[in-house]
C-alpha cells in the first residue's frame, strides 16, 4: 500500500497569450500550491484492472477519472500487466479551478512510478501527465511555478509564502471547456506589463499578492456576475486582494492577519458554505509520513 497527498492550486496569474491551430490555448500563469489536499491511497490488486473509489459519489470512477486515465496510459505505454485499487479522499472540490483531478493524478503518476519500479525522470512523469491534463505537469512540481506554453513548460521560481488565504467556492461549478470555449481573441495579452515575476524574485510577498489577474475571470464573470459579488464581498470584509482561479468558479482571497481572514471567514460562511482558509505550500505532491 502506498498513500500519498496531493495538493490544490491557484493561479496567482494567468495570461492567454493566444490560440493554436489545434484549439490549444498558449498561456502565461504564476501557479501556486496550497494546503487544500486530496489523499490517495494505492493498493495492488491481482487482477489486471483499474479499480478507483472515491469518498465523493459525484467524482466519476471510470475511464472519465484522471486517475484512470494516468493508470491506463502508463499501463499501456510500459506493458504493465498489473492491477491497481485507487482510493480518493476528496477535500478539494472539483470544477473550482483548484486542479483537484489534476493534483489527484499528478499523485497517481508518482505513486505508480514507486510502486511499479519504473524509475521514471519528472520529465517522464510530466510528459505523461500532459497528456492527461494540462495542469498535470505543475502538480507533480508543486510549490510557485511559472507555466508556459499549454501548461508544459514549467520553471520553479522562488517560494511565495502567504498565511492566511480564503478561498470561496460557490454553488455553481465552471467548465474549463466551457470558459476557454467563450474566451474570444481581444482577451488575449491583457496583462503583458504585470509585475509579480519581478516581485517574487525579489520576494516581495505583499506587492506579488496585490498583483493578482485572471483573464479567465472576465470570461467567467459574464455568465455568473455572482463571481463580482463575492469579490466585493472578501474586500470589503478586509481583504488585501482577490480574484478567480484558473477557469473557476472558486474566487480566493489574501489577508494580511489571521485576524482579518478569520472576520472575513465568519461573515462569508453563512452565504457560502464551501469556504476554506489555507495558506501556500511548498509541493504539489507528497508521500505520507
Amino acid at each position: 500500500m502506498l498513500k500519498l497527498y496531493s495538493y490544490g492550486k491557484i493561479n496567482l496569474f494567468l495570461d492567454i497569450e493566444g490560440r493554436l491551430t489545434n484549439g490549444y490555448h498558449l498561456i502565461k500563469s504564476v501557479i501556486q500550491s496550497i494546503d487544500i489536499k486530496d489523499e490517495i491511497v494505492l493498493n495492488p490488486i491481482n487482477e489486471n484492472k483499474i479499480v478507483i473509489k472515491c469518498s465523493d459519489i459525484s467524482i466519476p470512477v471510470n475511464e472519465e477519472n484522471t486517475c484512470y486515465k494516468a493508470a491506463s496510459l502508463i499501463k499501456k505505454i510500459y506493458a504493465i500487466d498489473s492491477g491497481i485499487h485507487i482510493y480518493i479522499e476528496k477535500n478539494i472540490p472539483s470544477e473550482a479551478g483548484l486542479a483537484g483531478g489534476s493534483a489527484n493524478a499528478a499523485a497517481l503518476i508518482k505513486g505508480l512510478n514507486i510502486l511499479w519500479n519504473l524509475n521514471l525522470s519528472l520529465e517522464e512523469m510530466k510528459s505523461i501527465g500532459l497528456q492527461v491534463g494540462a495542469d498535470i505537469p505543475f502538480c507533480l512540481v508543486g510549490g510557485t511555478c511559472l507555466a508556459e506554453g499549454i501548461g508544459d513548460k514549467v520553471t520553479v521560481l522562488n517560494n511565495f509564502v502567504w498565511d492566511n488565504i480564503l478561498i470561496i467556492k460557490p454553488d455553481f461549478s465552471m467548465s474549463t471547456a466551457f470558459v476557454y470555449k467563450n474566451l474570444t481573441s481581444n482577451y488575449y495579452n491583457l496583462y503583458k506589463n504585470n509585475k509579480m515575476l519581478e516581485y517574487i524574485s525579489s520576494k516581495d510577498y505583499e506587492k506579488t499578492a496585490i498583483e493578482i489577474s485572471n483573464t479567465l475571470e472576465k470570461v467567467a464573470e459574464k455568465f455568473h456576475p455572482e463571481i463580482n459579488q463575492i469579490k466585493e464581498l472578501l474586500m470589503n470584509s478586509g481583504a488585501l486582494s482577490c480574484a478567480m482561479t484558473g477557469s473557476g468558479s472558486a474566487i480566493f482571497a489574501f489577508f494580511k492577519d489571521r485576524k482579518a481572514m478569520d472576520k472575513a471567514y465568519f461573515t462569508a460562511k453563512d452565504i457560502y458554505p464551501t469556504i476554506y482558509r489555507t495558506k501556500t505550500v511548498n509541493t504539489g505532491v507528497k508521500l505520507y509520513d
